[in-house]
């Protein structure tokens, strides 16, 4: 009896342990088929993939319907049936959409809706399409990500109307607090609507003012999309009505700057910046940027009311100092520019006094060393008052400003020097600066002027050495006046001497400002050394001369000779563009400027002035 039950509590143990044993997996070897499965899993989905991008889509169609059933993946379905699209199987594609839907609860029923209508709409079939989208904008569940995801299923669709009208659908619920604005904008731009586009990302900075930089730089990518000003135009307009609309909302001004600095519009952009000034007070800086960016520009006008906004809001405001300085620079400029009209003589006379007085008020420091300069350059160009000049100048040496203002007044006095004829004392300044500021920006200019220097007085190798160097400078416009004058010297080196000598003396004489002169020497090229190399270059030359007696269309029709009769000349460019603004702004001609800045852009690709030419035309066209 002992011995029975030993066996079977022994049987027992056997038939447990053994039961046990084939119920328990065998890991090793159930990974190794896992694994098996997963890798010819890639393997079809790779081949799948090769062959989907390929075109190959009937063998792709069969590899992705057949990953599906095993995988039950729904990317594999969705690539099934873009296959079928692209075979154009539109019947057999129909047909497995609506099977999916019919079995399938999640948002992938939703977004196969979507894809139903694309197969139809393919099919020729746009009121079905167009009624199976909009009952699934009006049946989808109000959950935000699935409009979202069902939105994107559409805009990939090219179905971006019925987006929106989902978008606007959403808006509309409360239980899901959310206003698509973003999501709208991005697929009104899809359409090449930018008005739409921009109010939508402005009612997004409205509801949220945080994502103020994400909304520019949205807009920002908007603008690549400018090829005929549309854009431009729907953008301004929308912006406009909008800041006009909110004038207390500080975001849409400021994006309006923005907008206006990007488009060169200085006008907006200052009227902008004073009315956030008033409003606010702390916008002193912005004015003063963008005056010198207007400067910068040549809208000497708009530089100029920026300025005098500062100067008569405070003689005790933080930026006054520089106000004042800015405007004295900026008028200088815009006379010397040869677009002031009066009388230039009674000007300097006034404008020397007045900054005489401004220097007495605000003291020679750093910050008005600038005007000083100015003032020393009325005197010995215009005034004939040299040896004064060259005093003021003396005088402000010996002050604790800076190295490089020590350096511009050094650079100013050696001009003068230059301009009363002691070559060897003009050089010898120039050098100066040039091995102190060696590495600076005024380094290259200075290195220039003693190479133009040596060009006035025939030493023709020793300039054409330095302007070689120079024209890699990393001031573009130190960089092209270098190319300039060497193309001038190795030209007529090589081809005649005697008229290079001539415009030389011809160019010291305009330098000089003696404009009888420098035209007797030029025709005299014109008389006994005419030739095809130094004609463009006379021409130019006497265009400037012209333009400084205010002798406005005898400069335009100069301009016209050489970019019309020497369109190969590399002074043709040149002409182009001071035809252009002589015709804007100073002769009133529009629509001739607008054919010079579109021949310029059109013929003369590689230019310095393309760019420049590009934002005139869109000012004058706008």
């Amino acid at each position: 009896m002992r011995l029975t039950m030993r066996l079977f509590f022994f049987l027992l143990i056997l038939f447990s342990t053994s039961s046990l044993k084939a119920q328990t997996p065998f890991p090793q070897h159930q990974s190794k088929s896992n694994q098996s499965a997963q890798s010819q899993r890639q393997i079809n989905d790779k081949l799948a993939r090769n062959f989907f991008n390929n075109k190959e889509y009937d063998k792709a169609a069969d590899l992705y319907q057949q990953l599906y059933v095993d995988y039950r993946y729904y990317y594999y379905f969705s690539q099934y049936i873009e296959c079928l699209i692209f075979l154009e199987r539109f019947d057999e594609a129909e047909k497995d959409l609506k099977s999916f839907i019919k079995n399938d609860n999640t948002t992938n029923k939703w977004r196969s809706n979507v894809s139903l209508a694309y197969v139809l709409f393919r099919d020729n079939e746009k009121d079905k399409s167009d009624k199976i989208l909009k009952k699934l904008i009006n049946e989808l569940p109000a959950d935000k990500n699935v409009f979202i995801q069902v939105a994107n299923e559409m805009r990939a669709k090219d179905f971006n109307e019925f987006a929106i009208m989902l978008y606007d659908r959403g808006s509309g619920i409360s239980s899901m607090d959310y206003k698509f604005f973003m999501e709208k904008a991005l697929a009104y731009q899809s359409m090449m609507d930018f008005g739409k586009a921009t109010e939508n990302y402005l009612l997004q900075l409205e509801e949220k003012p945080d994502d103020y930089e994400v909304v520019k730089s949205r807009m920002s990518y908007m603008l690549r999309y400018n090829v005929d000003d549309s854009v431009i135009d729907d953008m301004r307009f929308a912006l406009l009505k909008k800041a006009q609309e909110n004038r207390d909302n500080e975001n849409f001004a400021e994006l309006l700057v923005w907008f206006a600095l990007q488009m060169k519009d200085y006008e907006i952009a200052l009227d902008q910046e004073i009315a956030l000034d008033r409003r606010f007070d702390d916008r002193e800086y912005d004015v003063i940027y963008l005056a010198k960016i207007a400067r910068d520009n040549e809208q000497y006008d708009i530089a100029i009311r920026a300025y005098d906004y500062l100067i008569k809001k405070s003689t005790e405001g933080v930026y006054y100092e520089d106000a004042v300085v800015g405007m004295t620079e900026v008028q200088y400029q815009k006379v010397e520019s040869s677009l002031y009209e009066g009388s230039k003589t009674e000007f300097y006379s006034e404008f020397e006094k007045r900054i005489e007085k401004e220097c007495t008020e605000l003291g020679v420091s750093d910050k008005t060393i600038p005007i000083l300069i100015i003032r020393a350059e009325i005197l010995a160009s215009r005034l004939n008052e040299i040896e004064k000049s060259i005093e003021i100048l003396n005088d402000a040496l010996p002050l604790n400003i800076s190295r490089l203002n020590k350096a511009k007044i050094k650079m100013k006095l050696a001009d003068i020097y230059l301009f009363k004829e002691e070559v060897w004392e003009a050089t010898l300044l120039y050098s100066q600066v040039d091995k102190s500021m060696k590495e600076e920006p005024i380094g290259h200019e200075v290195r220039f002027k003693n190479a133009q220097l040596r060009y006035y007085i025939g030493e023709f190798d020793w300039a054409l050495s330095v302007l070689n160097i120079l024209k890699s400078a990393t001031s573009k416009l130190i960089a092209n006046d270098a190319m300039t004058l060497s193309l001038v010297i190795s030209d007529n080196l090589e081809y005649d001497t005697i008229a290079l000598q001539r415009l030389a003396k011809a160019d010291f004489y305009i330098y000089q400002k003696r404009y009888e002169l420098a035209n007797q020497m030029l025709d005299s090229i014109n008389v006994y050394n005419p030739n095809e190399v130094s004609m463009p270059y006379l021409l130019m030359r006497k265009a400037h001369i012209a333009m400084e007696n205010n002798d406005y269309e005898i400069a335009d029709s100069l301009y016209k000779r050489v970019y019309q009769g020497y369109a190969d000349s590399y002074m043709a460019d040149d002409a182009l563009m001071k035809d252009a603004i002589l015709l804007e702004k100073t002769l009133d001609k529009k629509e001739e400027a607008l054919e010079c800045y579109a021949k310029l852009i059109d013929e003369y690709a590689s230019s310095v002035y393309v760019a420049q030419a590009r934002n005139a035309y869109r000012r004058i066209r706008n």
